[in-house]
């Protein structure tokens, strides 16, 4: 089983918000497989100008998960997210990519490793 995580910029750090994490952190079961830049982090729309609206109509909402969608797509081909928290745009992308998501906890881990381990063994 794939497993994916949202990481800081140390590669290991398990981030709260999702779509704001530097990293995604990839697990084959309990081995570490690689980490991918989340595209969302430095070039999306967390990047943008204090004073630029967002467009909160329908065609808004889906340009804005088909973005995350693109930032997302080098995930295809794992199974699992372990989330504390996801927006719900993020969550759409994640899941029309074929990822199930799950939430997790504070107390499930600090690292990847962590969190990893927890789940695997059922803790999760």
């Amino acid at each position: 089983m794939k497993i994916v995580l949202a990481v800081d910029e140390d590669k290991k750090t398990i981030v709260k918000k999702t779509g704001q994490s530097a990293y995604f952190a990839i697990y084959d079961d309990d081995k570490f497989v690689e980490v991918v830049p989340n595209k969302h982090h430095d070039g999306g729309h967390h990047a943008h100008r204090e004073n630029e609206e967002h467009d909160h109509s329908e065609m808004g909402h889906k340009e804005h998960t088909n973005s995350h969608r693109k930032d997302v797509e080098a995930l295809k081909n794992c199974d699992i997210i372990l989330v504390q928290a996801v927006g719900e745009n993020m969550k759409e992308a994640l899941e029309s990519i074929g990822l199930k998501v799950k939430k997790i906890r504070q107390k499930h881990g600090a690292t990847a490793d962590e969190v990893v381990r927890n789940f695997l063994d059922g803790n999760i």
